[in-house]
């Protein structure tokens, strides 16, 4: 004890030498039980110091202290070039690394206390009277038992308006009126099941019965229908009516719920 008041190696990790990578035989002192940060310009050897010394070091005394076997375990790095470190104790080394959030991700989720706090809330407490049993699940926004009915764990409602699915109502659907519907097949293709189901999709938007329009933006049907691909509403009326072979079934899909869904898929 004596000794390590003298040279401080209670107190401090003592470096002397440290020629790892563009290190130049430095020696430093470093507190111990105190918060010390590295800075520096880039290749001033910050992580030489840090990572390729300091860590290095402690991972081969510690892996000195275990079986051989336990030994090749391990992604052992290599002996650093120093010429001795005093006062080093047990090192652990984390990895900088960008995390990919999504709209679900939280402070929570990443430090993964939220997985501790539901398995408390689900333990801890009494249940009042009626209450059925709940679950670690009933604790999550990303499980079906736990997530908000309105928002489905995201903490945003997300709607769309009528200006928004239709910016000009001046245009038919054939026009590509509805502007949030795709341009390419799936589009085409919704525009030919409206025929089929009997709407003008060559008047006007803003001219459309105020019914018909609420129907194609907000219905939650899915009716499916014989489509003739690239027919007028007349060939498709006359086809219907003798009950010709279809090119194809088509489904539709209301303006606001394909919104929806795809804005949910891409997030």
């Amino acid at each position: 004890m004596e000794k390590d008041s003298m040279n401080g190696s209670g107190q401090f990790v003592i470096v002397k030498g440290a020629r790892e990578h563009n290190l130049k035989n430095i020696s430093v002192k470093i507190p111990r039980n105190q918060l010390v940060v590295f800075t520096g310009i880039s290749g001033s050897g910050k992580s030489s110091l840090a990572f390729s010394t300091l860590y290095a070091e402690a991972q081969r005394r510690y892996l000195e202290s275990v079986s051989p076997y336990a030994r090749r375990l391990f992604n052992q790095m290599a002996v650093p070039e120093v010429d001795d470190i005093s006062g080093l104790p047990p090192a652990v080394a984390l990895q900088q690394q960008r995390g990919t959030p999504t709209t679900r991700s939280s402070v929570g989720s990443v430090t993964t206390i939220s997985n501790l706090l539901r398995m408390l809330y689900s333990r801890a407490g009494n249940y009042p009277k009626g209450q059925g049993i709940l679950y670690a699940e009933s604790f999550s926004p990303n499980t079906p038992q736990g997530a908000c009915p309105e928002c489905h764990g995201l903490g945003r409602i997300y709607t769309v308006t009528e200006e928004s699915m239709v910016p000009d109502p001046t245009l038919s659907i054939r026009e590509k009126a509805i502007a949030a519907w795709p341009t390419a097949w799936h589009g085409q293709n919704l525009r030919e099941i409206l025929i089929s189901l009997g709407y003008d999709i060559d008047k006007p938007w803003k001219d459309m019965p105020p019914k018909e329009r609420d129907w194609i933006l907000y219905t939650d049907e899915q009716p499916v229908v014989p489509v003739y691909t690239g027919w007028d509403s007349q060939q498709v009326k006359d086809a219907l009516k003798k009950k010709m072979e279809p090119s194809y079934m088509g489904t539709f899909t209301g303006v606001r719920k394909y919104v929806l869904q795809t804005f949910a898929t891409s997030n």
